[in-house]
């Protein structure tokens, strides 16, 4: 009553009973296939006369019992493999909590996390982020593909930490990951740990971290980690239910670190790292600064929008690329696409209008006024680079945590 929840009520049974209702089971699935026989036989010969005599002694029937409806035999039979993994999974879960059903109808809801969808992002999909690329495939996919070459002392990371301003491409690193590893992926958010029941947070990490190793090879992604562990101040003391979800999601961060031949990788993301709880930056080895895009990013983002007539004058491009010195990946594309609206706006009234027609359509940004304006009124989201620059500087580049 305190909790509102309703009581769960247990008996044990012995073993006698147990036979019992196998038995009695057992007879009850005879009867019902042996009613279906007969219900079967009674059917054939009651449409059996009438179409003896009409095909010669031939019974036809039809081979799929739904043509009417109009479906093909490919609709009837087509299971989406969506649905089909996703029986499995809870399947599994079902299984691996048997006796406990608190416990499993936590893993029910964790295992709707699991990304099942085909993300189709790949490594060329990212303009840029070089310097990101390569230490996340040393990193993540690597020793998920080459366990040979990580064996023995030379094990592989256990927690990533993609840090760095907001709008830089680390949700995109992770959907690479996701779609390049083709493993279990984990999309781990707030809503899916936090309970409001007493004790229930901790439950859910308990089963998290567990279901990863039994769908290992795993990747846990924690997107805005700053909020599990953010360290507000020497003098910010935490309530008594935050300390137990901290301690537990430490021990199990602890516990996937030292543990070798686990198969299951943390990867976390966050615009605050300054803001991680010093403990729960260790458990994160492996930190991997993801910065603003550089020139040469900025001009292959903007060969992707601008036209032909634009990247050929060299004035107009290096005043573009000048003035989106502190534009995350973010920001440019939000700048293209509100001039994009700007452009074919006066071709909204002759459509209604109908005074003209939409056949062809190229999709590429053609007058330079309207960028020039937008680039008058709009301002970078980072507006502390420098503090970035002096955490990846400190942290990322010496390793001191």
């Amino acid at each position: 009553m305190k909790f509102q929840k309703y009581p769960i009520l247990c008996k044990k049974i012995t073993e006698k009973e147990i036979k019992t209702r196998e038995m009695t089971n057992a007879n009850k699935v005879k009867e019902t296939r042996s009613e279906s026989v007969k219900g079967r036989n009674v059917q054939q010969k009651m449409t059996g006369d009438a179409t003896d005599d009409i095909n010669l002694a031939m019974t036809v029937t039809p081979i799929f019992a739904n043509e009417s409806d109009g479906a093909s035999s490919e609709e009837l039979f087509k299971v989406s493999m969506e649905q089909s993994t996703q029986s499995k999974i809870s399947q599994r879960a079902w299984k691996l909590y048997i006796d406990n059903p608190e416990l499993r109808k936590i893993a029910e809801d964790i295992s709707c996390e699991i990304i099942l969808t085909k993300l189709n992002v790949y490594w060329d999909n990212i303009v840029g982020l070089e310097e990101c690329k390569s230490p996340i495939k040393e990193a993540i996919v690597y020793p998920l593909k080459y366990p040979i070459f990580f064996n023995g002392p030379f094990s592989p990371w256990k927690g990533i930490l993609l840090c760095g301003p907001p709008g830089t491409g680390k949700t995109m690193l992770a959907k690479v990951v996701a779609t390049e590893c083709q493993c279990t992926f984990f999309n781990i958010t707030a809503s899916s740990l936090v309970s409001k029941w007493r004790g229930d947070s901790e439950k859910y990490i308990r089963v998290l971290f567990e279901l990863a190793y039994n769908y290992s090879p795993t990747i846990i992604f924690i997107d805005e980690i700053d909020w599990i562990g953010t360290n507000k101040g020497v003098n910010c003391t935490l309530s008594e239910p935050a300390k137990r979800f901290r301690s537990e999601l430490l021990s199990r961060l602890d516990g996937l670190v030292s543990n070798e031949n686990s198969n299951v990788v943390l990867l976390a993301a966050t615009n605050c790292p300054w803001d991680i709880d010093a403990a729960l930056r260790r458990c994160l080895e492996k930190k991997i600064y993801v910065s603003l895009p550089n020139e040469v990013t900025r001009l292959d983002m903007f060969k992707l929008y601008l036209s032909n007539q634009l990247l050929e004058n060299m004035d107009i491009l290096n005043h573009i690329i000048k003035s989106t010195e502190k534009y995350s990946c973010a920001d440019i594309k939000l700048l293209c696409k509100q001039a994009w609206l700007l452009e074919i706006n006066p071709m909204w009234e002759k459509l209604e209008k109908k005074e003209t027609s939409v056949t062809t359509l190229k999709y590429e940004l053609k007058n330079y006024e309207i960028i020039a304006k937008l680039l008058k009124t709009m301002s970078p989201t980072v507006t502390d680079v420098n503090r970035y620059k002096a955490w990846n500087k400190y942290v990322c580049h010496k390793n001191i945590f």
